[in-house]
């Protein structure tokens, strides 16, 4: 063979070589970018469902956020607010801030842990541009009068139907423990007054019953100095030895009236004796 035809087979064969280098090289990074492709397009597809499962999730949140804060209407912030001994309220907000004299606010005020504590409702009693002073709308125990200052507060004008629902039952609860706690002091005081008019009644009978000395210098029947029983025990020594003397008259009454029966029957012998007496004389003669 020819030498310039030596040398181009040995070209073919190395192009052919090379090429089939690179055409195995190509098919290799084909492989992987297809395999890098499948693998993306599970990633994104799962992907695509977590931000679908969230869009929903944040979906759910925000119509949970909307419902709730329905019930709870308009808010504002009030820098300070300040409770004193009476239970009243006084906030650094006013009329320039949509409040309104007569109005219901509902207060919560923010704690350490991040949570609110709830101070009560309060009825807007004075309100100018920048302050307000409230009354304490629903019923407080004495406890629950403290008073107190509070920052960052905040301040409601609705609160969901079944808060109102609890608070109603709590008021209607106090109110029921009011009215029971007056009775029992009402029958308290009514049995102390019947107790200290018992203790009059009872001092009068054994005023009665045992004498009253303080009177001994006083005109009055000697029954109320010597007392009831004293004097009925004298009484009745007194009929006692009536009826003693009665009885003794009695039988000297009976022991005069015999020694009188016995002397007339002796005397009306005598005189029958004398007339008989007589009569025979008279007879004789």
């Amino acid at each position: 063979m020819h030498v310039t035809g030596k040398i181009l087979a040995g070209f073919v064969i190395v192009a052919f070589l090379v090429s089939f280098y690179m055409t195995t090289k190509t098919l290799a990074v084909r492989d992987a970018w297809m395999k890098l492709a499948q693998d993306n397009e599970a990633t994104i597809k799962k992907n695509d469902q977590d931000i679908a499962l969230k869009t929903r999730t944040l979906q759910e949140k925000r119509a949970d956020y909307a419902r709730t804060m329905i019930g709870w209407d308009r808010e504002w912030v009030s820098a300070g607010a300040v409770v004193d001994q009476g239970g009243r309220l006084g906030l650094q907000i006013g009329t320039s801030q949509g409040i309104q004299p007569g109005q219901v606010l509902y207060v919560f005020a923010p704690v350490d842990d991040a949570t609110s504590v709830y101070l009560g409702d309060f009825k807007v009693e004075q309100a100018n541009e920048q302050q307000t002073r409230a009354l304490p709308n629903s019923r407080r125990r004495a406890a629950d009068l403290k008073e107190g200052q509070f920052q960052n507060v905040r301040v409601r004008t609705m609160i969901p139907n079944q808060y109102v629902k609890r608070l109603g039952d709590l008021d209607q609860s106090l109110l029921t423990a009011e009215l029971s706690i007056q009775s029992q002091q009402e029958e308290l005081a009514r049995q102390a007054r019947l107790a200290e008019q018992a203790e009059k009644l009872i001092a009068s009978r054994l005023a009665e019953l045992n004498g009253k000395p303080e009177l001994a210098n006083v005109r009055v029947p000697d029954v109320h100095i010597r007392g009831l029983l004293s004097s009925i025990v004298a009484e009745e020594e007194m009929r006692n030895a009536a009826l003693i003397e009665a009885d003794r008259l009695s039988r000297e009454l009976k022991r005069t009236r015999d020694e009188f029966n016995t002397v007339r029957q002796e005397n009306l012998k005598r005189v029958e004796g004398l007339q008989n007496t007589t009569a025979t004389q008279a007879a004789s003669r």
